[in-house]
């Protein structure tokens, strides 16, 4: 018996161990997207130059910058509302973790990837990042099936509407943002390619976030102290 509360402080240990890793890896790859940045060298004469054109390329990426550092903000948001109920571990929940973290530091090489092509094919641009954005999605949805409905041993018992809440909501986000790919992809080759038809298409986003919305209303948890992200 004089074991058994050690081997629970161990495995808290371990288990938090998991958690502040993956906070430190959420960290890094927000202070990547910035550094690869680069503020271009400003010529002592501007005349002649083009300002607009000559910052642009500075401007795209920082745009991009931005929504990935909310992004993944939010990510980090959600993993940490997760681990809020989980009560020990296994292998399959640390692949899972992994498999998120890896598709988290994927963002700099995406908004490379993103910024590269931008002005050749804007198209091929936009599904690498929103693919990189859906994999992440994906990942989450994963991590949070396994823990919530395929192994609840796992979790800590009770809060079952906060979990049904959680869960549904990664569920509908990944299907969400699958869909909207989906969409830009057939509009894409239906069009021949016209970009105008592609960018009208992205007006279904928030139609979609506004259905999705609705319906997460109703499994929405009583307690207004917790908050899911």
């Amino acid at each position: 018996m004089s074991g058994t509360p050690n081997a629970s402080l161990h495995k808290e240990f371990e288990l938090e161990r998991m958690i502040l890793f993956s906070d430190a890896v959420f960290a890094i790859a927000i202070t990547l997207l910035i550094l690869e940045i680069k503020f271009p060298e400003v010529p002592e004469d501007f005349k002649g130059i083009n300002t607009w054109k000559f910052f642009k390329p500075t401007v795209i990426h920082f745009f991009a910058f931005t929504i990935s550092f909310f992004f993944i903000g939010i990510s980090w948001a959600r993993h940490l509302a997760l681990c809020r109920f989980l009560k020990k571990y296994n292998n399959t929940v640390i692949f899972f973790n992994l498999l998120l973290l890896f598709f988290i530091v994927t963002f700099p090489f995406s908004i490379s990837a993103f910024i590269d092509n931008v002005n050749s094919s804007l198209f091929i641009a936009v599904i690498i990042y929103i693919s990189n954005i859906l994999l992440v999605i994906f990942a989450q949805f994963l991590f949070t099936y396994y823990i919530l409905k395929k192994n609840t041993a796992l979790a800590i018992a009770g809060e079952d509407e906060e979990k049904q809440y959680f869960y549904l909501k990664a569920k509908y986000s990944f299907i969400m943002l699958l869909a909207i790919m989906i969409i830009i992809i057939a509009v894409y080759i239906i069009s021949n390619g016209n970009l105008l038809a592609v960018a009208i298409s992205l007006y279904i986003l928030p139609v979609f976030a506004i259905v999705v919305r609705r319906k997460l209303k109703k499994y929405k948890p009583k307690n207004k102290q917790i908050i899911i992200v």
